[in-house]
Order: structure tokens, then sequence, then C-alpha cells
């Protein structure tokens, strides 16, 4: 890969490497290269990328754009899947770290609803037949790609955020497309960037989601969709004007327990690309980035109450299938016994800690909890259960 020259320089030459490695030329609305341009721009002034991370962040802008190519090649060979609706789909958010994975993972057992799986997120397509996947080179990919993500983070990625190819999986790929996307901020220190980032309202970028879904989807329209990503959280406003009848699980757990997990997750990613992750800067843009997006959150939800049902941690952990009913219950999903019986499995074969635990020190994170209530009073007081703790 290309690495001489600046990052901006090199803007033209990815785009045509993406072209001659697919053999495609149609980028779609080309609003995505203002994310693009400004990322380069901190790639070049802010970012402190180590040899091998530009390697590899080189690699992985050229993958995106690629991605890009063959995803609008898609739509234009299947233009009627625009058409099929994505009626009140199930969307998990709210901060992160607060169970939610565990919570989508259980709830994609599910077999009467459909989901985005990490392959079909890599490689977007119409997703074909289950007993055909392990045979299609994009699902072997992205088998290869996890392993080899895992392989480099020596296994404690795994631990703090396990996948699988075929498991579900949150859209960041598939937004990232757009170069409108948390991920770029979280692995490398781009601070232009992430000022943008955090305050435009994505649109586009969920509008293009939104025909991906269609796209992948397109074989059973009728299953209804569940959604998850922290992230839409803080893109809320984007996010329910592409889906205005969305049906929110905003997860809860305390801000202070779980952003010393997060700033120790985005430290492990920055340290496959930057020399020497700055934890307490880190700690700081998260604070802030989390604390803004429950604020605008709560803002967004007034008048809406009927698309929201709040989980909140220790209630899913005691009752991981119950806390399901109700959900369910709240947004007329049926539950039938069979559906029950697949939950049930697979929460029997998937006990917490299966996947290692994440370690990690809260005094790593830099701010006392005390301050972190502080900045989070109003979501406190909204949701004054999410600081509560388990008593068994």
């Amino acid at each position: 890969m290309d690495t001489h020259g600046t990052w901006q320089s090199r803007e033209e030459r990815f785009h045509e490497i993406a072209m001659r490695s697919t053999g495609l030329t149609d980028f779609g609305d080309p609003s995505y290269r203002e994310g693009l341009r400004r990322l380069l721009y901190s790639y070049d002034h802010e970012a402190r990328f180590h040899t091998q991370g530009k390697l590899a962040m080189a690699y992985q802008l050229v993958g995106l754009l690629a991605s890009r190519l063959r995803t609008e090649d898609w739509f234009r060979m299947q233009p009627e899947s625009a058409a099929h609706a994505i009626t009140r789909p199930l969307v998990i958010t709210g901060m992160v770290r607060t169970g939610s994975t565990a919570l989508h993972y259980l709830m994609g057992a599910n077999p009467d609803m459909q989901h985005l799986q990490y392959w079909t997120a890599l490689h977007p397509q119409p997703r074909p037949p289950r007993a055909t996947w392990p045979a299609s080179r994009d699902f072997q990919h992205a088998k290869i790609e996890l392993a080899m993500m895992y392989a480099a983070g020596k296994s404690v990625l795994e631990a703090i955020h396990f996948m699988t190819a075929e498991g579900p999986d949150e859209p960041g790929r598939l937004l990232a497309q757009g170069f409108s996307d948390e991920r770029f901020e979280v692995v490398n220190t781009v601070p232009t960037y992430s000022e943008w980032y955090a305050n435009t309202i994505h649109r586009e970028t969920y509008a293009r989601h939104k025909r991906a879904l269609q796209l992948i989807g397109s074989y059973e329209p009728e299953k209804r969709w569940l959604l998850k990503y922290p992230v839409h959280l803080r893109n809320l406003e984007a996010f329910l004007d592409t889906y205005p009848d969305a049906c929110v699980i905003w997860t809860h757990r305390d801000p202070a327990a779980v952003l010393p997990s997060y700033v120790s997750l985005c430290a492990h990613f920055r340290s496959l690309m930057e020399h020497e992750p700055d934890r307490p800067r880190i700690a700081r843009e998260q604070l802030e980035n989390w604390a803004r997006a429950c604020d605008r959150g709560m803002e967004l939800r007034r008048g809406r109450e009927h698309q929201f049902h709040d989980v909140y941690f220790n209630d899913f952990m005691a009752d991981p299938v119950g806390e399901v009913g109700r959900i369910y219950a709240r947004f007329d999903q049926p539950f039938p016994d069979h559906v029950r019986r697949a939950l049930d499995a697979w929460k029997d074969a998937n006990p917490p800690g299966r996947f290692g635990t994440h370690d990690y020190e809260r005094s790593d994170f830099g701010v006392p909890p005390a301050m972190v209530h502080e900045r989070f009073a109003q979501y406190i007081a909204r949701f004054p259960r999410a600081t509560e703790r388990r008593t068994s």
C-alpha cells in the first residue's frame, strides 16, 4: 500500500486503487467526501500513527471505498429492494458497555426476526439462505478478518467485545462507507474530524444505512428488523428522521461504571494504530461525547415515549429472557414457545464470561465517579435506577 505523501494528497489515489481492485467506478452520492476529507486532514495534522498503524489505516480506507463501490453496484442490480418497507424496527441503543451486546445476541436468536450479521455488514448484499453461507467467499473473508483482528489484539478485544461472522453485528461498517462513524475517533486521535462528526446531523449516511438494510433483507422483507448500535444515541435525530416509527430500546447503567471500560477498549484499539494512547485525553473526550448524547437523547424523546422502552443492566443480568419478554410486550412482537426455547438455548450456551473477562483499572480512567455523575446529572435525575447497585 502506497504511504508516500500526505494523507490529503492521496485521496484520489485511494479511489483509484479501489476502482482498480473492483472494476467498478460508481461511488454514489458524493457527500461522503466531506467526512473523508476532514478525516484525512486529521490524519495529516493530529493523528499519532506508528508505521504499522499507518499501513493498516491506508488499507482500511481503500477497503471502505471498495466496499462502497460494491454496495452501490448491488443497489444498481437490485433496484426493486428500495421499495421494501422497514416497519417499526426494534433498535437497541444507549450508552456503551451497558449490556447491549449481550441483549443483541440474545434477541438475535429469535428466528422470526432478522438482523445484520457481521459478514453482511462487511459485505452488504442480499442475505442468502443460512446453509449457503460457509461456501460464500465474503463469509469466509469476514471470518479471516475477525481472526486477524483478535490475534492483533492478543485476545483482549475478544473479551471486551466478542463477534462472529454469522452473529448479530453493529452497523459501523455500513456507516463508515460514508466516513461518518464514531469508529474513526475511537482508533485515532482526530479532533478536527471529531468536532465535525459531533456537530453534524448525518442524514445522508442514515438514508444509505436504510437502503443497505433494504438490500440485505430483500429475500425476506416481511421479517421485522432488530438493530443495535450505542452510537445511534449520538445520532438519534438522523436515526429517527430515517426510521420515524422505530421502537427504541434504551439500555442503562451507571456512567461511572461503563466509561472506564470503554476508555480501556478505545485505548486497546488505538494501540493498534498509534504510539502510546493518551488515556486521560480519551477519557475526557468520551465523557463529553456520551453526556451530550444522553442529554440530546432525552430532548428528542419528549413526546415520543410510546416509542421508547428502558432496560436497566441489573434487571437484564438477573432475568435476560424475561427482559426480552417485556420488550416484546411493549412493542407488539410475538413471543411464542419456539422463540422462547431458542432464546433459552442461546442463554444456556453463552454464560457471562464465556470469552474471558475484560480486566481494567477504574483508576486508569482519571475522572472521579463524582465528577462523572455531575456531568451526567440530568441523565441520572431522569433515570435514577441507572446508578443502582446490585444487591445479590
